[in-house]
């Protein structure tokens, strides 16, 4: 695995956008995985569907092959030491509480976190976006 596809990722490819798919197919030649925040974000999404079961039955085949990471005990402390420093420099953390869980995610694993959303990440050090 290379990539970490974050929620607004995962989002559209589950949306069938021709442009996101053409590009996490690409991206499945090196590897992707999504954190379990993602998981979670993007089935929420199925229950708030005119066919809940049928959108769930979309959402399961769409991640056949895609591997659902944990939240960890590392990733816990790697995330708990990231909410203090940006804390300490004045950042804002609990709004962005699951996007720090990702975050944690992609740099406990070593991964490139995909995303959309670059002003979400962007104090985040280390943490490489694609």
């Amino acid at each position: 695995m290379t990539y970490l596809l974050d929620s607004d990722i995962l989002s559209s490819y589950l949306d069938r956008d021709r442009a996101t798919i053409d590009r996490v197919d690409d991206l499945m030649l090196a590897g992707v995985s999504i954190s379990i925040v993602t998981y979670m974000e993007t089935y929420q999404v199925t229950l708030q569907s005119p066919d809940p079961q049928a959108s769930q039955v979309r959402h399961a085949r769409a991640l056949l092959g895609i591997p659902i990471l944990p939240f960890t005990v590392e990733v816990a402390e790697r995330c708990a030491q990231m909410r203090h420093d940006l804390s300490e420099r004045g950042r804002k953390v609990r709004s962005r509480a699951l996007d720090l869980m990702i975050a944690a995610t992609a740099l406990e694993n070593n991964l490139v976190l995909v995303t959309r959303n670059h002003a979400d990440y962007r104090d985040i050090p280390d943490l490489h976006i694609l």
